[in-house]
């Protein structure tokens, strides 16, 4: 009889085991799969091309938005045709190629006037774009116009 209780046990825990690797591994192969989520090449191309020290960490598809969080803290948001709406890197600010994506103009007025300023985030709006800057000891906005004429700028 205490064989026939050991083995039951022994089974029963083998049983159990099973449960449980199954259990982990497919939810480690349903986690790899979420992280391997096709995304748009355009958006792969995007962070790529844009964000060359930052990969891919998160992607994100709700209702007509996407979000992609990268290595180097940098987000960006697209709408639902592939184009970004918004970029933000709140640790470092954003890389040069990022803000090559602003009109002409914009970086021009950037680069003259807060040449050694981070920029912290730019974002499309109905009227152009808003870029937030990383000023001292408060963050300063600027609105430019579609053509990257500035509208209004660093309300304190």
């Amino acid at each position: 009889m205490k064989i026939m209780n050991k083995l039951s046990l022994s089974l029963l825990l083998v049983g159990i085991g099973m449960i449980v690797a199954l259990t982990t591994f497919a939810s480690e192969d349903k986690s790899e799969n979420e992280t391997k989520e096709v995304f748009p090449s355009k958006i792969e191309s995007f962070v790529t091309e844009n964000i060359p020290h930052g990969k891919i960490v998160k992607f994100k598809h709700e209702n007509d938005k996407m979000e992609v969080k990268c290595s180097d803290g940098t987000e960006v948001y697209f709408n639902h045709n592939g184009e970004w709406i918004k970029i933000e890197n709140e640790k470092t600010g954003l890389n040069e190629h990022l803000i090559a994506h602003l009109p002409n103009a914009a970086v021009l007025y950037l680069k003259n006037n807060y040449n050694k300023v981070a920029v912290l985030e730019i974002e499309k709006k109905s009227y152009g774009y808003k870029v937030e800057l990383k000023t001292s000891p408060n963050e300063c906005d600027i609105w430019f116009n579609s053509d990257g004429s500035v509208k209004k700028e660093c309300d304190y």
